[in-house]
Order: C-alpha cells, then structure tokens, then sequence
C-alpha cells in the first residue's frame, strides 16, 4: 500500500501557490483596472466639458468614499465626521495660496494632505478609544466642533486683520482660482480636461494604494478587528493602534479628495465641513456596498447621477432624490456592488447548467 506521505511536500507548495494568487487578486481584476484607466485617460476626447465635469465629480466622491470605506468597511470603525478633513485640506490650501500667494497646484495639495493628516492623527487619537455607537458620536462631535471654528469666524481671526476681512467678505467662504499645474497656467478653456487627467491620477493612485493596504496583513489585521475585536486581542493584534492608524490612512485619502474638490469647485465653503457631507458619504457607500473594494466607487456614480438628474426639477428635488434612494437601497440591500456580484454568479450557474444540458 502507497503511503501519501511523499505527497504531503507536494500540495503544500500548491496551497502556498494557491494564497499567493489569492493575495494578488485575480488576472482580470488587474486586466479590468488597466481598461478602466485607459478608458478614463480617454475621456477627455470623447467628452463634452460639462459630461467631464460631472465625471470628476464622480471621481473625486469615489475617492472620498474608498477613503470612508477603509474605516468602516475593512476596520468596522463608522466615522460620522470624515467631512473634517475633506474640508480642512481644501481650507488650509486656500489659506495656503492667501496668504503666501502660492499658486502651485502641487504644494496647494501636499500642504491640504499635510494638515488633514495632522488632523485625523490628532482627532483619531481620541476617538479610537471608544468603539461602535460611540465612536460613531464622537466623530461627529469633533467634526462639529471644526466646523463651528470656522462658521463663527474664529479661525479667521487668528490670521489677524486679512483673515477677518475674508471671513467678512464670504461669510467663512473663501474663492480659489485656477492654480498652475507644473509650473505653467492653463487657459480657461484646457483646464478642466488637464484638471480631469489629474484627478483620474489621483483616484488611480489612491485605489492602488488603498487596494494593497487591504489585501497585506495590516488589512488583514483590521477585518479581524472588525469581525471580533475581542478574539483579535487575544491573538496578538494591538487593537487601538491598527485602528488609529487606519484612521489616519482614510484621512489622508479623504485629504486628496477634498483638496482636488476645492480646486474644481473653485469655491470653499463652510458645507464642505459639516456633517450632512459625513452623511452623504455614508450614503455613498452603502449605495455602493462595504464589502466590496469597489463598491464606493459604484455608489459614487449612483449618487452624483441621482443629484445630477433631480437638479433640473423645479419642484420636488429632495423628495425626489429620497425616493430614488429608497428604491435603490431596497432593491439592491447588498449594495450595487453586491448586486452586480450576484448578477454574475447567477450568470456562472445559468451558464454552467446551460453546458449541463447540452452534454
């Protein structure tokens, strides 16, 4: 009798070979990424200027959604108050150009990922010692607390007399013009597609990155966390400080999209820290669903396309907008991204009894 010793060495390899697959993602995943980026870059030919600009809307809330998500759906932390440094990155950039007269777009973004980092670092470093319902308040109290410094023009007064003649002058509003782009100005016309190409630059960048953050070990650490804090500090993982430093990660995203926000919208305001933009957020990614990497990206262009199309009612829009919300999380409780993922199951098991039958 054959003892199956000999091929013990055998499937080891294979399983290894098998998670080493696995931690790089599927090929077509990678073949999808590289069509999606070519596609993008394409865009800005194939566009009118006004189709671009939603489409960089919907970029720049994708970006802010993968941030959010990394939190909440590979941490389990919900954070009620991302909108602090979505707007702190546009505001500190607008200071930036202000009161230096600045007007690289490079430093204008560097310098507003800069301070929401500090930010997040700051704030996370508090609320990463509560969990769940409060964690979710505490967010939210800190980012109230930001907006209000903000609203009733204290930060404007610690710049002295420039600083409150801009608060008096946009009521905490503050204008950025178009800034230069290595080194040379665009024309008015070329911006938004030369803007648009950095943007994709940026959602690129930041899917990567954010991609490998959650497939490595430290992702890995953050889902065990999110499962069963409890079991996962019995094992070894040191639970606040994965989870403070997943806070910093998703602030730092958050940074860039609302640096890039603040750059084409030109216009800096007050909303762009408050709550209800934490809210619409949230929104995003359920939409999209939170348990799949690109579902935030998926709820982003639900979302905007839902504002976009109940912006040209007179009548209604909000009632409108709430209903199409409604219809959309019911249809679809897992998200689109777990719906389109059901959809192609379902697809594989039809096409797999289809062969069946023929045989």
């Amino acid at each position: 009798m054959t003892s199956s010793r000999p091929r013990t060495p055998r499937r080891l390899r294979q399983i290894s070979r098998i998670a080493r697959l696995a931690a790089a993602g599927p090929p077509w995943a990678l073949l999808l990424a590289g069509v999606a980026a070519t596609a993008l870059l394409l865009m800005p030919s194939l566009l009118a200027p006004y189709p671009l600009l939603i489409l960089s809307y919907i970029l720049v809330y994708a970006i802010a959604g993968l941030a959010l998500n990394f939190l909440y759906g590979t941490a389990g932390s919900l954070s009620l108050g991302h909108a602090t440094y979505f707007g702190v990155a546009a505001y500190a950039g607008a200071f930036m150009y202000r009161f230096s007269f600045v007007d690289s777009l490079e430093l204008y973004l560097a310098f507003g990922i800069l301070t929401a980092v500090l930010f997040a670092a700051a704030i996370g470093f508090f609320c990463v010692r509560t969990t769940k319902i409060q964690f979710a308040i505490l967010t939210l109290a800190f980012s109230m607390l930001v907006h209000s410094v903000v609203v009733n023009g204290a930060i404007f007064r610690l710049l002295g007399g420039v600083g409150w003649a801009l608060y008096l002058l946009g009521g905490g509003s503050m204008y950025l013009p178009r800034l230069t782009f290595l080194g040379a100005q665009v024309a008015p016309g070329a911006f938004v597609p030369v803007f648009f190409r950095v943007i994709v630059a940026g959602f690129l960048a930041s899917a990567l990155a954010l991609w490998t953050l959650s497939r490595s070990p430290f992702g890995g650490a953050l889902r065990a966390i999110r499962d069963n804090e409890t079991r996962a500090a019995f094992i070894g993982i040191r639970v606040r400080q994965y989870r403070w430093a997943a806070f910093v990660v998703s602030g730092l995203f958050m940074g860039l999209a609302g640096s890039l926000y603040g750059q084409l919208a030109r216009q800096i305001t007050p909303d762009q820290l408050h709550w209800l933009l934490s809210a619409q957020l949230v929104i995003v990614i359920v939409l999209g669903g939170t348990r799949r990497f690109l579902g935030p990206v998926l709820g982003a262009c639900v979302y905007v396309g839902l504002e976009e199309w109940t912006s040209h009612l007179a009548v209604g829009r909000y009632f409108a907008f709430g209903v199409l919300l409604i219809v959309v999380v019911r249809a679809f409780p897992a998200g689109m991204a777990g719906a389109c993922v059901g959809l192609w199951e379902w697809a594989r098991r039809a096409w797999g009894a289809a062969l069946v039958r023929r045989r």
